[in-house]
């Protein structure tokens, strides 16, 4: 199974990439989902956010207040990379094995496997399982327009903007790159002929 690793910043469109590619036949992973999935599951990975970012992340029942972790986590560079340094090891754990487990025993006929790894330049252990890499790039400007669009909040994304990756550092690690400037039926013409180009059925 072919392995594909898409990385992008928020807002430039390497989720729609996902599901597009997905429309192909392709399978893919979220490494949010598997995040989401932790910090409902995992008690210890929860205890390390709340000794790093504060017990009141957590409501009465012990669970993560997403928000509050988000607004703490991505407050400074180094909050940012505190929760980096805490996350990756639980994520890519799951996310290795998962993609380990289907060259060796394959789930489906598909010949694809797609990996959405926003911080992709930070997760060398990944990099190393990838059959291509596939950066998405938009000016910040037009990533802050669609963040807003889905219900951020206008400086919540600008800080989160600001804390990730560089466009130019996300290229650096790419076989290949992906300039999402237009619409979505720009970028699904872009898919449809990355298909064609790679020869999957």
């Amino acid at each position: 199974m072919y392995t594909v690793m898409i990385t992008g910043g928020l807002g430039s469109g390497k989720s729609t990439l996902c599901d597009l590619l997905c429309e192909h036949g392709a399978i893919s992973v979220d490494l949010d989902e598997i995040n989401r999935n932790l910090l409902a599951t995992n008690t210890m990975y929860v205890q390390d956010l709340a000794q790093r970012f504060g017990e009141d992340i957590l409501d009465e029942n012990g669970s993560v207040i997403t928000s509050k972790l988000a607004q703490r986590a991505f407050a400074d560079e180094q909050s940012t990379k505190d929760l980096n340094a805490i996350a990756f090891p639980y994520i890519i754990e799951i996310a290795t094995d998962y993609i380990l487990d289907v060259h060796c025993t394959p789930r489906s006929d598909a010949e694809v496997l797609v990996v959405e790894v926003p911080l992709l330049t930070e997760a060398p252990d990944l990099v190393k399982l990838a059959d291509e890499i596939i950066a998405v790039n938009a000016p910040s400007d037009i990533r802050l327009q669609r963040a807003v669009s889905r219900g951020m909040d206008s400086r919540d994304a600008l800080r989160r903007i600001a804390a990730q990756p560089t466009d130019a550092e996300r290229s650096a690690i790419a076989s290949t790159i992906c300039d999402n400037f237009g619409t979505e039926e720009d970028l699904r013409a872009w898919v449809n002929a990355w298909w064609s180009e790679r020869g999957f059925a």
